[in-house]
């Protein structure tokens, strides 16, 4: 009866180690970034109300999230990087489709809306415009460093990643990666 005790708690312990290995692993799958300038958050991160500026209308507008995937690039026409990316961006729509996801690209200049239309039209920009933030507000209440600067926004309406830097949006492995969201 004493070995059989002894073999229980051996047993106990076995499946109890399996199933925390197990769950750690499970709870794992979706932290391999498929780029180390993605920042992933361990905590989803809450975002306050972001007001930005549509040049095109006159007016400011509220962000709404809309039980999309939400990428929030911040960009500028005298970034070589931010430059670079917008393509892939585009891309991405393309790719993944305006039902899953919402691009809202924000301009950080004191520049007109038809100097901005007029880059993205030179880059071939089909699936989005842009909104302006010239004076900061929304950088600074997500304490952005530099640009480009992309958050990622799950479809509850919290950040769960950024990406600080320029990536390539249309690369297979940041597809793959996102669709987990």
């Amino acid at each position: 009866m004493n070995s059989f005790t002894i073999s229980y708690k051996k047993l106990t312990i076995f499946v109890f180690l399996f199933l925390l290995i197990t769950n750690y692993c499970l709870s794992q799958q979706n932290i391999q970034v498929p780029f180390k300038n993605i920042v992933l958050h361990e905590k989803l991160k809450d975002l306050p109300t972001l007001m930005l500026e549509d040049k095109k209308s006159g007016k400011d507008v509220e962000v709404i999230f809309n039980k999309k995937i939400t990428v929030i690039n911040f960009w500028a026409t005298w970034c070589a990087p931010c430059k670079e990316e917008m393509p892939s961006l585009d891309q991405m729509i393309d790719i993944l489709g305006h039902d899953y996801v919402e691009l809202i690209a924000v301009n950080v200049e004191s520049i007109s809306y038809e100097k901005s239309k007029s880059f993205l039209d030179e880059l071939n920009i089909k699936n989005f415009d842009s909104l302006f933030d010239k004076e900061l507000r929304v950088v600074k209440g997500l304490g952005l460093r530099g640009l480009p600067t992309t958050i990622l926004i799950n479809k509850q309406g919290k950040e769960f990643s950024r990406v600080v830097g320029a990536i390539d949006f249309s690369d297979k492995k940041f597809i793959d990666w996102i669709k987990n969201y």
